[in-house]
């Protein structure tokens, strides 16, 4: 978290950076659920684990911190200067620079934390919080220099926006607030509990989509081959480069797009999902697309003539995996490897199959 959120790398997260760092985690997080990187499961977890207990914490200080300054400004209304307000709701200043002498027992014309514990001791804030908390509260409200002593003008500053946001708020409606902050919670929990099952749902969905999609591919592989042939027939071109050129450039022509729109952005947030994309993409076609074909072959008993082609797709994967397992990152000059891999493999099949007969 702290790699994240600390910019400048001082070991310290400021409130710039903290926000900075929040909305680019939301950012993030947002794209990688329009491209379903995130499986539901693990949103949960992570709803669960950092965001709710986070979101709850900032509740709480909300609720203490209304609920203090309330008790603080009842207190003083009732039992020390009377009103704090003029007649149009904003806040008396003369009534407020009284209740700072009433509060600066020794005159020094600064509040220390002793004298703000004297304060709220006559002040009963249940179980909320006891009195050391309160006046934490207090001083990290009003001491805007951070000295641990709250000077004249900071106490009118700092009441002063105390009484001018609660003389705009209606008592009447506060209940009601209370009654939806906590049907928006229950709400949440709602949310979280359907988006639980509805992973479950979206799993079985999946695997439905995964053996629908293999037995279309059983259907139509045969018409698919015939057509490449004709196609290389009539182009005269060999089907060897159609089979391995032309149809994987038309069949990942969307992918290639997206990727390069993507990268061009070059935020590395971008181009990380993107590379997560090809894997997958790479694991789908490599890894589901020979299992299906695997099983075509098998339950109408064909020949097999792609041995080279698998072997060669083999060599391929076998580089790039030890290569990407020994390193996190790639510098820019690795893709001109990848480029030549390409065109090696192209190389390999057509000098195993053609000329060392291997099939």
């Amino acid at each position: 978290m702290l790699r994240v959120f600390d910019r400048n790398g001082d070991k310290i997260i400021t409130k710039d950076e903290f926000v900075t760092g929040l909305t680019q985690w939301i950012e993030q997080t947002k794209h990688a659920l329009d491209r379903q990187y995130i499986p539901r499961k693990s949103l949960k977890n992570i709803y669960q684990g950092f965001i709710k207990p986070w979101i709850e914490h900032i509740r709480k200080e909300r609720e203490m911190k209304g609920h203090l300054i309330s008790e603080i400004l009842n207190h003083a209304q009732n039992d020390m200067v009377g009103k704090l307000m003029n007649d149009d709701g904003t806040a008396d200043e003369s009534a407020i620079r009284r209740l700072f002498e009433e509060v600066d027992g020794n005159g020094d014309n600064c509040v220390s934390q002793s004298e703000l514990r004297k304060l709220v001791t006559n002040i009963h804030f249940g179980k909320a919080m006891d009195e050391e908390q309160a006046v934490t509260k207090i001083i990290q409200e009003l001491d805007i220099n951070s000295d641990n002593m709250i000077s004249e003008e900071e106490f009118v500053d700092g009441f002063t926006k105390w009484v001018n946001t609660f003389s705009k708020q209606d008592p009447s409606s506060k209940p009601l607030h209370h009654e939806e902050t906590h049907q928006t919670w229950e709400c949440v929990e709602k949310v979280v509990v359907e988006n639980h099952h509805r992973g479950t749902h979206a799993w079985l969905m999946a695997m439905i989509n995964v053996v629908v999609g293999i037995i279309i591919l059983s259907l139509l592989a045969e018409p698919l081959i015939t057509s490449v042939q004709k196609f290389a027939e009539q182009a005269g071109i060999p089907s060897f480069f159609v089979s391995f050129i032309l149809v994987p450039l038309a069949t990942n022509f969307r992918e290639a797009t997206s990727a390069i729109k993507e990268a061009s952005h070059k935020k590395r947030s971008n181009t990380s999902q993107t590379i997560y994309e090809i894997y997958g993409a790479v694991f789908m076609n490599n890894i589901l697309g020979f299992s299906a074909i695997s099983t075509l072959i098998y339950m109408r008993e064909i020949s097999w003539e792609f041995s080279a082609e698998v072997l060669v797709v083999a060599i391929v994967c076998s580089i790039m995996g030890l290569t990407a397992s020994f390193r996190p990152t790639f510098p820019l000059w690795t893709s001109f490897g990848a480029y030549l891999l390409y065109l090696l493999s192209l190389v390999l099949v057509y000098v195993i199959k053609y000329v060392l007969n291997y099939v």
